[in-house]
């Protein structure tokens, strides 16, 4: 039997570099500018091109869904850097899928996408019971695959001409991790209920 519950996502979590606070509606002009940028988009498996209005409305939909858990990723200073969460939890199977945007593009390559998915993973881990995390990933895109294969995702596929972006059919790779072979790349995580 499948128990559903609703849940709201309460946690801050803070890493060496980062924090990750629950996504919240004053955050959806940073998901469009980001989600719209040419430079973000090439590294996303998405097509739409995204709206201030049809994203709040996307959000406010959002309130009580019990299979998805969304942050904005910030500088432990306060500067927003992105988004991240788990999306379709799935609690009898016990998995998720993963996705993160780092939107700020002064904030690339600096190490933070290792980081930011390895609290997310512990925190998804210890909150939901989780025993796998998975994504698909553009093939296109070796750099996205080294940033989480440090922390034990292993390529299990590849899924031929699977998406459309920019009229194109492209081939995603699937991956997937293992919560017994997870390797944390943080130091420091601590979880508050304060924003």
């Amino acid at each position: 039997m499948h128990l559903r519950f609703k849940m709201k996502i309460e946690n801050t979590i803070t890493a060496d570099h980062i924090r990750l606070r629950p996504l919240i509606e004053a955050d959806m002009p940073l998901k469009v500018k980001w989600y719209n940028d040419p430079a973000v988009r090439k590294t996303l498996v998405i097509d739409e091109v995204f709206e201030l209005a049809e994203t709040v409305n996307w959000f406010g939909a959002l309130a009580g869904n019990d299979t998805r858990a969304d942050f904005l990723i910030e500088s432990l200073e306060g500067m927003p850097i992105g988004i991240t969460g788990l999306i379709d939890i799935d609690r009898r199977n016990k998995t998720a899928q993963c996705y993160c945007v780092i939107g700020e593009k002064s904030f690339w390559g600096k190490g933070l996408g290792t980081e930011i998915h390895s609290v997310l993973f512990q925190w998804g881990f210890e909150t939901f019971d989780i025993e796998k995390i998975w994504a698909h990933i553009r093939t296109n895109n070796p750099a996205i695959f080294r940033v989480v294969e440090k922390l034990g995702f292993i390529k299990e596929g590849t899924l031929r001409q699977h998406a459309i972006i920019d009229g194109q059919r492209i081939d995603l790779y699937h991956i997937g991790l293992l919560r017994t072979e997870f390797v944390p790349a943080h130091t420091r995580y601590s979880i508050s209920n304060e924003p």
